[in-house]
């Protein structure tokens, strides 16, 4: 794994730059907390239009009705089921790093990225375990806590051993000031 990753990072790292870790995040669908309000949510979303073209549109005749229900039942649709598939899409072309100075989130393919975060600034880390994987959040939590449905903080989803590597983070975590660059 490591010099797969090495070999992904090639041009990616700053001179003198160490790779500690890297990793992926796990396969397939993965479920979370916040993914029960949604479902619940799209539920409804998705029953009460279906219920009414069923019962309406479809055997009287109600077309109007049938046309005017189609976007929330595509909506619901995605929200009920391709989102998990369009996830696990997204995460199979995903990768993380943990260097020296730097955390490292890249994607490949369509909709490619690459985001760096400076070590030095996270100043919060948090460690959600399940089994053997885990979740690692970085930064300060929104309000509504580690319980909202959505969660923007940058994150290492659903890695093999989150505990190993969040301790990794907690040792090898840089000086918020270097020394080099504290002037008095």
């Amino acid at each position: 794994m490591q010099i797969e990753m090495q070999q992904k990072l090639a041009g990616r790292l700053l001179p003198g730059e160490r790779l500690l870790w890297a990793g992926r995040p796990r396969r397939g669908l993965m479920f979370v907390g916040s993914d029960v309000p949604v479902t619940l949510f799209f539920l409804a979303w998705t029953g009460i239009p279906l219920a009414g073209v069923v019962s309406e549109g479809l055997g009287k005749g109600h077309w109007a009705f049938s046309i005017f229900a189609l976007p929330f039942l595509a909506v619901g649709f995605y929200m009920l089921f391709l989102r998990y598939l369009h996830d696990a899409w997204l995460r199979a072309r995903t990768f993380y790093a943990v260097t020296d100075r730097r955390l490292l989130i890249w994607r490949e393919g369509p909709w490619s990225s690459f985001r760096s975060y400076d070590r030095a600034g996270l100043n919060e880390m948090e460690l959600l375990e399940n089994g053997a994987r885990g979740t690692i959040r970085f930064g300060r939590t929104a309000i509504g806590g580690r319980h909202q449905v959505s969660d923007s903080r940058p994150a290492f989803l659903g890695i093999e051993d989150a505990r190993g590597v969040f301790d990794l983070l907690q040792r090898t975590r840089p000086a918020a000031f270097p020394s080099d660059q504290i002037r008095i």
